[in-house]
């Protein structure tokens, strides 16, 4: 697939930048990006290779048998007026299409290469090429922190060693912390087979399954120099797959998912000149502000170090980073700043800055907010939150989509999870307990989605439901007789209507003496009694395994001598579990299940019965839920963003060939007044047979 054929640089797009980087020499990275680039030139693209190895020589050069001259240091005293079509000049030829920016022959040259010159020559190669190849030093030095943010594609040598993988573990953490995850790709150099790990192995060392195999080869076919001799088979069908995944989508797209890539980290000699030098300069406008944010964002690289920041999750080392953080902070307000910012704006820079370093940037102030329930981001420029049942638009908004990425990867980054084109969506868990979801581009059309559902610290009471007019005095006395007497409960109700809410506040009534395991997607609940087992289920990990559903945990919790089960929701086939546990001997249970009505609720049972394949008929079915189930609670959320309990069921057994219920509280509305909800809880039955039931149970 030729993609160079379009004539008008003015209808081309920007090429790609693809790096190639290790943690240490000799694991074959040359090697590779010289072969991709030789491959993708014979497809007819357009190819530049950039050696910034900085090391004495040209590797890049040696193997393509070329003299590194003219070279990068030629470039230095024209950068500031070259442009994309000059620059062709300054690069070296070869014979099978591809073009070389060569490293200096000296190291005294390389001293005077800033990272806004290799900057702006990749910027000015991305316009008359359709991939740009960078092979990288082995580093963090600033040079190579200018090209990640603009890369598409960092492709991380590893050879198939145990010190080589345990590097390689620290490389990716880091890579996902500064955002750069979904763009990683690992390959495996050298893999023979017979080595003491398993591929298998190798990835739970490295945190990440290894994207691309490449086989140990005898001799280093090239395939580079326009002849006869082609590349050494072993090794061009490890990298046919690269081009393919390249080339397979759009080749001159800007980032692998659909998106512009913007520099995160800007030349710090570059906004000194800005701040130092431009007369009648603004420093309260939005340019200066970002210009010291770029400028934060190096000396925090530069001073506290990747390696560091890369282990800020998990190692308890928080306040100490935060306190480093806000040292070189305060170092560049009082160069840049000084006393033109008042005290007030000055910590609000601070607290925003450690927020985006070490938190989750403008999510962090959301956070904090006791008032904000939920947090809702769709796209870099629309943020909504959900503040007492309310949605609002706040002013918040993110540079790009690529920072909402490094967010979204910051988020997952330390539950061993990863973000990309291959795996677009996520579920996830903070640290404080809140649920996230993160679903992205392709699957996304406006830009990278991120819900956060956030974990209340205060554990609410039925006192406070009474308080919130969620139900009357009559109903929560009623419903403690229920849990008391070990009646089984299903609440239901829409998303967001506060099930898992009122079942939190129902297994309070459970006496303390009874033992209760908890069964949950995300661990919600937080019971008050003394002997309870919690049990969380857990997704497939990054090489698709290990997965283990609620039912999974459920057919468990049996051999765990519960008195009583509580699952935080049924949702699949796990129902047949619950309602057998619920008839043999598990009496008590709870649980919570989404349904528009108490009777749209039976249906909705029967379906996922259905769903774990049970050849039963419907009847035996409805007879099942019939013995099993005893009480419904319905929540229902109201248009002003509170929720109410809108009925009480009993289920009474079967009548005919259905299941019968009836109703014994309901919540009559009568219109809102002021935009609030008005009705009140009534009383419509009192079966005797219930209370019959409940004297019987010793209530």
């Amino acid at each position: 697939m030729a993609i160079a054929s379009v004539s008008n640089p003015a209808q081309r797009r920007l090429g790609q930048v693809l790096c190639f980087y290790s943690g240490k020499g000799g694991v074959g990275k040359t090697l590779l990006c010289a072969n991709l680039a030789s491959v993708l030139a014979k497809r007819g693209c357009r190819v530049a290779l950039v050696d910034l190895t900085l090391r004495l020589g040209s590797d890049l050069a040696a193997w393509l048998g070329l003299e590194p001259d003219p070279n990068f240091s030629d470039l230095l005293p024209v950068m500031d007026t070259i442009e994309p079509r000059t620059l062709e000049s300054y690069l070296l030829p070869h014979e099978n299409g591809l073009r070389l920016l060569a490293a200096p022959r000296s190291p005294d040259r390389w001293q005077r290469i800033k990272e806004g010159h290799v900057e702006k020559a990749i910027h000015l190669l991305r316009y008359r090429h359709d991939f740009v190849l960078v092979d990288l030093a082995t580093s963090f030095d600033s040079r190579v922190l200018a090209v990640l943010p603009i890369s598409c594609r960092i492709y991380t040598m590893v050879t198939p060693d145990g010190p080589a993988l345990k590097n390689l573990a620290e490389l990716v953490k880091l890579f996902r912390l500064l955002g750069y995850g979904g763009r990683t790709r690992l390959v495996l150099n050298r893999f023979t087979g017979r080595e003491l790990l398993t591929i298998s192995e190798m990835e739970r060392v490295a945190g990440q399954p290894f994207d691309y195999l490449l086989p140990e080869i005898s001799q280093r076919h090239l395939g580079l120099d326009g002849g006869d001799t082609e590349m050494h088979p072993r090794l061009a069908k490890g990298i046919i797959p690269m081009v393919e995944e390249l080339l397979g989508a759009d080749s001159r797209a800007s980032s692998p998912l659909g998106m512009r890539i913007f520099p995160i980290f800007v030349s710090p000699n570059k906004i000194e000149a800005k701040v130092l030098h431009t007369p009648g300069v603004d420093v309260h406008g939005k340019e200066f502000r970002q210009e010291l944010q770029a400028l934060v964002h190096q000396r925090v690289i530069e001073q506290v170090g990747p390696q560091q920041l890369s282990r800020e999750n998990g190692r308890g080392t928080r306040a100490h980073l935060e306190a480093q953080v806000i040292k070189v902070i305060d170092e560049v307000l009082a160069e840049k700043v000084a006393n033109k910012w008042s005290e007030q704006d000055q910590q609000t820079f601070r607290q925003e800055m450690v927020d985006e370093i070490l938190g989750l940037g403008h999510l962090e102030v959301l956070l904090r907010d006791p008032e904000i329930t939920e947090i809702m981001v769709n796209g870099c420029n629309q943020i909504y939150v959900e503040r007492r049942g309310q949605l609002m638009l706040t002013d918040k908004q993110f540079t790009n989509d690529s920072a909402v990425i490094k967010i979204i990867e910051r988020i997952i980054a330390p539950l061993g999870r990863r973000i990309d084109e291959s795996s677009p969506m996520v579920d996830a868990r903070l640290p404080d307990g809140s649920r996230v979801n993160a679903i992205i581009p392709p699957l996304s059309l406006n830009g990278p989605m991120l819900t956060i559902r956030k974990f209340l610290d205060e554990v609410l009471s039925i006192d406070d439901l009474i308080g919130f007019g969620s139900l009357d005095q009559e109903m929560a006395e009623f419903l403690r007789l229920c849990v008391r007497a070990r009646m089984n409960l299903v609440v239901s109700g829409g998303t967001g209507s506060g099930k898992t809410t009122l079942l939190n506040v129902l297994s309070s009534f459970v006496p303390a003496d009874e033992r209760i395991i908890t069964i949950e997607d995300a661990a919600e609940l937080r019971l008050r009694q003394p002997h309870v087992g919690r049990l969380e289920a857990r997704p497939a990990n990054i090489e698709g395994k290990g997965a283990v559903s609620i039912r999974d945990l459920l057919r468990n919790a049996l051999r765990m001598r519960p008195d009583r089960i509580i699952i935080g929701e049924v949702r699949g086939p796990e129902t047949i579990d619950m309602l057998q546990a619920m008839n043999t001997g598990h009496n008590g249970s709870m649980t919570t299940a989404h349904a528009n009505s108490p009777r749209d609720l039976m249906s909705r049972l029967e379906t996922m019965v259905m769903m774990g394949n049970m050849d039963l008929p419907l009847r035996a079915i409805r007879e099942q839920m019939a013995a099993a189930l005893d009480i419904v609670v319905h929540q229902g959320r109201f248009r002003d963003g509170s929720r109410k309990i809108t009925e009480i069921a009993w289920i009474e057994g079967m009548e005919d060939d259905r299941i019968k219920l009836v109703p014994l509280f309901i919540f009559r509305s009568e219109g809102s007044v002021g935009g609030k909800a008005k009705g009140r809880f009534i009383r419509v039955n009192e079966p005797p047979e219930l209370y019959s039931e409940l004297r019987q149970r010793g209530v």
